[in-house]
């Protein structure tokens, strides 16, 4: 009699935990397509970060739940072990949801892992997304009441295929029928997510897209150490976001100007932003989101050239950037702005910068995410109080260091 209601209760709590985690799962996908879609990044600009912390939050209480489940796995486990479907379905949901918790947490805890797990996480994570959730529906239909009562209560149709057909049962059509409308669905995506991800490994990523394209007359002429490039070619992918439709400049009518609490205001058309020598330097590129592209050969002026060029006065405490899309900003602390590697860069990997990938001229600052490199970059502001950036006015952290011993 004990033995029958601990069974019964261990039953119960196993459907419960399944709901739950399916309830979450929901969830997980919904927030986690709001996120991935580009389309709806324009559209999710206010909200966006509180999308991101659902996810994450979400995440942890499937993390709970699968920990709550783990105590009964073994009792489960054995109550499927003699039905092979059953039991390959078990395993295959818990390793691929193991894999998306594990890679989950070292995507929201970055900072504390080194790019490389955690571009791998990034694109392990994408990976079983595209796995997981076009099983998840398929088996959510498959198992739904309707259809487990339209197999119970087969209705006998002369286009429908029943049991008594030794090619394929009733049960097996329908799941066929719902993994190929899943699967077509899917497949779109996925394909587009398999080439943009897996495309640009073999070979160095940037100069394969090309976009809008800038016409800024003449091209900057490249370095000899940019041109080879000494980085060897940037290593990984660039995933290009924006919040507005990227702007394309001309040399017509395009200006550079670093104004505020300087000693003299700076104004360049193109021509003139060309004859500031430049520098060459190799340097990674971090994004908040988890990708990083490794060995990538910048060429521009030092942020701190420009600055001393223009004179600093003595209350200027910040460096504020200006987008050429009219809504970006964000900004530097001074003693930031001077650091070595911060670079108002106008090549990459010895080939001008196009519109798509922020050129023109894009700040570019190593040692920060990649919210704080601004893309279309056309002006420089000294300011004496600090300036919340358009990420940060929306959520993202003002601390932006990429290395934890930065912080």
């Amino acid at each position: 009699m004990i033995k029958r209601w601990k069974k019964k209760t261990r039953g119960k709590k196993l459907i419960s935990l399944h709901h739950s985690n399916a309830s979450v799962f929901l969830v997980l996908t919904i927030t986690g397509l709001l996120l991935y879609l580009p389309a709806l990044r324009p559209i999710l600009l206010q909200v966006r970060v509180w999308v991101k912390d659902i996810h994450i939050y979400i995440g942890l209480l499937s993390i709970f739940i699968l920990m709550l489940y783990m105590p009964l796995f073994t009792k489960h486990f054995q109550q499927l072990v003699k039905k092979k479907g059953p039991i390959v379905n078990l395993l295959f949901v818990l390793l691929t949801l193991v894999g998306l918790l594990m890679t989950g947490v070292i995507l929201w805890l970055q900072r504390y892992f080194t790019s490389d797990l955690s571009s791998l996480s990034l694109i392990l994570h994408d990976f079983l997304t595209w796995v997981l959730v076009p099983y998840a529906i398929y088996h959510s239909i498959t198992r739904s009441k309707t259809i487990k009562k339209a197999e119970r209560n087969p209705i006998k149709e002369p286009y429908v295929i029943d049991k008594t057909n030794p090619i394929l049962g009733r049960r097996s059509f329908i799941r066929m029928l719902v993994g190929t409308g899943v699967t077509i669905s899917i497949a779109p995506f996925f394909l587009k997510w398999f080439m943009e991800t897996f495309t640009v490994k073999d070979l160095p990523t940037y100069g394969k897209k090309i976009a809008m394209e800038n016409k800024m007359v003449p091209a900057p002429h490249p370095a000899p150490e940019s041109l080879q490039p000494i980085g060897g070619g940037a290593r990984g992918e660039f995933r290009p976001y924006t919040v507005t439709e990227v702007p394309t400049s001309s040399s017509d009518d395009w200006n550079f100007v670093i104004d505020g609490l300087v000693g003299k205001k700076l104004t360049y058309n193109w021509k003139q932003f060309l004859d500031i020598p430049r520098t060459v330097q190799v340097s990674d590129f971090h994004c908040v989101t988890g990708w990083s592209v490794e060995s990538v050969t910048w060429e521009g002026i030092l942020l701190k050239d420009f600055l001393n060029m223009a004179g600093v006065n003595n209350r200027a405490k910040f460096v504020k950037f200006y987008s050429g899309d009219g809504v970006y900003t964000d900004s530097l602390s001074l003693t930031e702005s001077m650091m070595e590697d911060v670079m108002v860069a106008v090549l990459l990997d010895g080939k001008p910068i196009t519109a798509e990938y922020g050129g023109p001229v894009r700040l570019v600052v190593p040692k920060m995410y990649a919210y704080k490199s601004v893309k279309w970059l056309n002006r420089i502001e000294l300011i004496e109080e600090d300036h919340t950036g358009f990420w940060e006015q929306r959520g993202y952290d003002k601390n932006a260091w990429v290395n934890k011993t930065s912080m």
